[in-house]
């Protein structure tokens, strides 16, 4: 009788082991954080698309449930590791969106929200002696070939009754062209901040043209890859969540925020205080409104189809590109939403 009591308590002891472990193997770890994804984001010493890195410094990333690994570079190499798909997403502006899309992407992308507009950040830049776009004509003029500055360049020019062949073109990346600038080995440089406190290091330089007299030309925007779009859409919408949320923090915490994008874009504070009119950061209501079709170049419809037929006029791009596809204002309208 005490054996059988004896292997009846064994038995229920072997029972509770096991009902133990088994509750321990099948109940769900409650402190266990959700998933975290991981993205590729590249951006720039351009103070807009270093709005980016308050993002990653104030946790707001992480608020989102995003792990992301962001990649500064120069503005040119970042469109390069993009568009060869070492990226997932990008800070780069429309017009570059365009081009890389009809030349030499390798991967489909698609514009998810609008970071910026340059109105006065992108500039012409003259010796003293010349006052106007007009007096170019014949001078040696530094930018880099295809770029948005080339653009910037080329809209001056018509706007003034001149043409490409007016002036003598120097064709050098952008920090050899300012060099060449303040060497005084070229009349006149197109380029943008912070480089343009570069340029202006030669006495007498001034800004004849700016993006400000072309408003809406030059947009910087978060560009993403579509197959990654297509298989992360959650991914690319906390994405698309971390900017507004940024541009929150923004608001609140002005004195925080110039201090990053200053370090980020290797300005002083103060140099970025001068910039921040011509380098205008944009939140929801405005992505909002600039994703409807217009009739001027506030409406990125608008502003797409005139850049594409520039590029086409100008034959700088071998492939057609599918304007109606390259803008998806979908995340930025579930936004609005939450």
């Amino acid at each position: 009788m005490k054996q059988r009591q004896h292997l009846i308590n064994f038995s229920l002891f072997l029972i509770g082991l096991f009902l133990i472990v088994s509750c321990q193997i099948l109940q769900p770890e409650l402190n266990t954080p959700s998933s975290v994804s991981t993205v590729r984001l590249g951006f720039s010493n351009w103070p807009g698309c270093a709005v980016w890195q308050i993002a990653s410094e104030q946790g707001i990333f992480q608020k989102n449930n995003l792990d992301v690994d962001l990649q500064f570079s120069d503005y040119t190499t970042g469109l390069t590791n993009f568009a060869s798909g070492q990226l997932d997403a990008n800070c780069q502006t429309l017009y570059d969106t365009i081009y890389f899309m009809g030349t030499d992407s390798q991967v489909d992308q698609v514009i998810v929200n609008l970071t910026d507009w340059s109105t006065g950040g992108d500039q012409i830049v003259v010796a003293p002696e010349i006052k106007n776009i007009t007096e170019l004509k014949g001078k040696k003029v530094a930018f880099e070939s295809g770029s948005v500055g080339n653009l910037l360049l080329l809209l001056a020019l018509e706007k003034y009754g001149l043409k490409p062949s007016d002036i003598q073109a120097v064709n050098q990346d952008l920090i050899t062209n300012v060099a060449l600038f303040i060497e005084g080995e070229v009349d006149a440089v197109s380029t943008y901040i912070p480089f343009l406190k570069a340029a202006m290091n030669l006495p007498g330089s001034q800004i004849i043209l700016s993006s400000k007299d072309l408003p809406g030309a030059i947009s910087d925007h978060l560009v993403v890859n579509r197959k990654f779009l297509e298989t992360h859409p959650q991914v690319v919408q906390s994405l698309v969540n971390s900017w507004f949320d940024t541009v929150e923090f923004m608001e609140k915490n002005p004195d925080v925020s110039r201090q990053i994008i200053a370090d980020t874009s290797g300005l002083t504070v103060q140099d970025l205080k001068k910039y921040e009119s011509p380098v205008s950061t944009k939140g929801l209501s405005e992505n909002l409104t600039a994703f409807e079709r217009g009739e001027t170049f506030a409406s990125l419809p608008y502003a797409a189809e005139k850049i594409y037929q520039f590029l086409q006029k100008q034959k700088w791009i071998k492939k057609s590109v599918n304007i109606e596809q390259i803008l998806d204002p979908s995340f930025v309208r579930n936004h609005s939403k939450n």
